[in-house]
């Protein structure tokens, strides 16, 4: 019995003399929305792995990158000759900007699925919630996208069986930080952004300046309070992951990469990220993967195996 901790404490040293042994370099870059996440995985993977640089560049050309991040539903025609694994899963939430002379009204509301279909996909909707308070003026809404059809864009448009170029609104240039800026200086603006921005990650409080509207998931008219979800990220995160609420906006976070590739540096990164690395998605905004996930396809096993090849290499 006393023998046992010595076993583990001599494997885990020879592991972390393994790790730091290793050499490479690992490129990376893609949807945006996802660098907060990626980041924090590359910070914490190199204090494992020194002898790994691992770094997301924007200037590098497409066919140098180890990793191409894409945060929509990939299917066989994006594919071409890459292959690729889910490492995250996003979710986004309709905002509006916190002051809005309305806005109480909306929240004890809600939307429902047709309400935002309705808002974001019928071209002049400005009379939205016309009816809500026939004796209140209406008020306007100012809507905001982005300017370009990104991920994130790809992923709402796809939630409402609609194309993203069909998406209404004024179109913002920049990332989903931008747009979630638009809001928060329009007290009409509304839009929808993913949680990392809608909420402050460190106060886990939504971001100063913005207010979620709360979907009314049963649609009986209002939000009841076993729907009212939204105080803190960890409660939306947990929400959703408990139910799997078909009424979210959510997609994968996958890293594609060539089926060929021989990097195990990059072999040795994906791995730690679906394992290790899955302990920073809630810290961030993001949700963790289904164990069916992980990995999510035979390329993701070819590049595992190849890291373990390598680890046992005389």
């Amino acid at each position: 019995m006393k023998l046992f901790p010595f076993i583990l404490i001599l494997a885990l040293s020879l592991t972390t003399a393994y790790a730091q042994q290793e050499t490479g370099t690992v490129t990376l870059r893609g949807t945006r929305l996802t660098y907060p996440l990626v980041q924090r995985w590359i910070d914490a993977f190199q204090k494992e792995y020194p002898g790994i640089h691992v770094a997301i560049t924007p200037d590098i050309a497409a066919d140098s990158l180890d990793f191409t991040i894409a945060a929509y539903s990939i299917v066989g025609k994006d594919l071409g000759e890459r292959t690729g694994v889910a490492v995250a899963r996003y979710v986004q939430l309709p905002v509006a900007n916190s002051k809005r002379p309305d806005l109480a009204a909306w929240q004890a509301r809600g939307f429902t699925e047709a309400d935002f279909k309705n808002l974001y996909f019928t071209p002049q909707a400005p009379n939205f919630f016309a009816s809500a308070s026939a004796s209140q003026p209406v008020n306007p809404i100012t809507l905001y996208t982005r300017d370009k059809p990104a991920c994130a864009a790809v992923t709402f448009a796809k939630h409402y069986d609609n194309d993203p170029k069909n998406i209404q609104g004024k179109g913002v240039k920049g990332d989903d930080r931008d747009l979630a800026k638009a809001v928060q200086e329009d007290v009409y603006g509304v839009s929808f952004n993913n949680l990392g921005f809608v909420y402050d990650v460190q106060t886990r409080r939504v971001t100063p300046g913005l207010a979620v509207i709360p979907l009314d998931l049963n649609e009986n008219g209002h939000v009841d309070a076993d729907e009212n979800i939204y105080a803190t990220v960890d409660d939306v995160i947990a929400y959703v992951e408990r139910t799997s609420h078909p009424r979210f906006v959510n997609e994968n976070i996958n890293f594609l990469y060539a089926k060929n590739s021989k990097n195990t540096a990059a072999s040795t990164f994906l791995t730690w990220v679906l394992t290790k690395g899955q302990q920073y998605n809630h810290e961030l905004g993001f949700l963790g993967l289904s164990t069916a996930s992980i990995p999510a396809c035979e390329g993701a096993d070819a590049l595992m195996k190849q890291r373990k090849a390598k680890s046992v290499a005389p």
